[in-house]
């Protein structure tokens, strides 16, 4: 963030200005993908389509039109969600009681959106999909390919997002220190907030699939309060040992003077100034006593 001459704090109308500028970029970003999608939408179908394995159809004159601008910008939002969460921490990288890594920001909210790409893909849409597929054998399906695309967009954009949740925690926790046994105390609400949430996004009611989408994000959670945990740690150390080796007043004035090193009071509060420790004047170096005879 850029500072204000003869300030350190920056005004309200800076931060809204670097907000708009990130937030300008991530579009930019967003736009830049669903152009790549785009090109690449022959590919991009094939594999969304896989899970299914059933033919899609669609029902006006448009609707494989808007169906290729579905795959492009799910594409895109794929691509843009690392770049939005790094934009998220540069933003509010000068809260941060540590420096901001931007490389290592990178890979790990990459790493996570990958994550849950593939966890959505292999594991929680193909369950959800047979369960509807299997509600009742005597219908006939017959799906539209924006259908399915909205569907598939819900699972793979929402659990991209779910598994950004450890880095988000470690965000926080970067600008005001968290107590993991405090976090660990409000897990029952996290679950009970995870399932809530899985039977508002889950789009079957039965409880395999809402146990599906609530279990990464209990999971997540207590992955989080154990990467919270050892990060405390480590600053803690960190924080001893930088106490450890930095020299007192005492030493550092009996260092530059040239003097020995002072015995340590019984009181550390109180500390008294010896002879020794105290700056001498230029006078007191350079004048020497002159000898006089009687």
């Amino acid at each position: 963030m850029k500072k204000v001459k003869g300030s350190s704090i920056q005004p309200v109308s800076e931060h809204i200005r670097e907000l708009r500028w990130r937030l300008l970029l991530c579009c930019l970003v967003l736009v830049a993908a669903s152009v790549v999608g785009y090109i690449l939408h022959e590919q991009l179908f094939r594999i969304l389509s896989r899970p299914l394995g059933a033919p899609l159809y669609y029902t006006s004159p448009t609707g494989g039109f808007y169906a290729l601008i579905k795959i492009s910008i799910l594409f895109g939002v794929l691509i843009t969600i690392p770049v939005f969460i790094y934009q998220i921490g540069k933003f509010l990288s000068p809260a941060f009681r540590r420096r901001f890594r931007a490389f290592r920001v990178i890979l790990t909210t990459a790493f996570l959106a990958i994550l849950g790409v593939l966890f959505a893909y292999y594991i929680a849409l193909p369950a959800a999909l047979h369960f509807l597929a299997n509600i009742d054998s005597s219908l006939q399906s017959l799906i539209t390919i924006n259908e399915y695309l909205n569907f598939v967009f819900s699972y793979v954009v929402g659990f991209a997002l779910l598994f950004q949740l450890p880095l988000i925690m470690l965000f926080i926790n970067r600008i005001k220190p968290q107590k993991p046994g405090q976090l660990m105390r409000i897990q029952r609400y996290v679950v009970l907030f995870s399932f809530v949430l899985a039977a508002i996004f889950t789009p079957t009611p039965d409880p395999i699939n809402q146990l599906l989408m609530a279990l990464p994000i209990i999971l997540l959670y207590q992955l989080s309060v154990v990467l919270i945990w050892i990060a405390n740690r480590k600053e803690k150390y960190a924080t001893v040992e930088l106490a450890v080796a930095t020299p007192t007043a005492a030493e550092y004035s009996a260092e530059v003077y040239n003097a020995s090193t002072p015995v340590p009071s019984v009181n550390p509060q109180v500390s008294v100034p010896t002879p020794e420790s105290r700056p001498k004047l230029i006078m007191d170096i350079h004048w020497q006593p002159t000898k006089t005879s009687l």
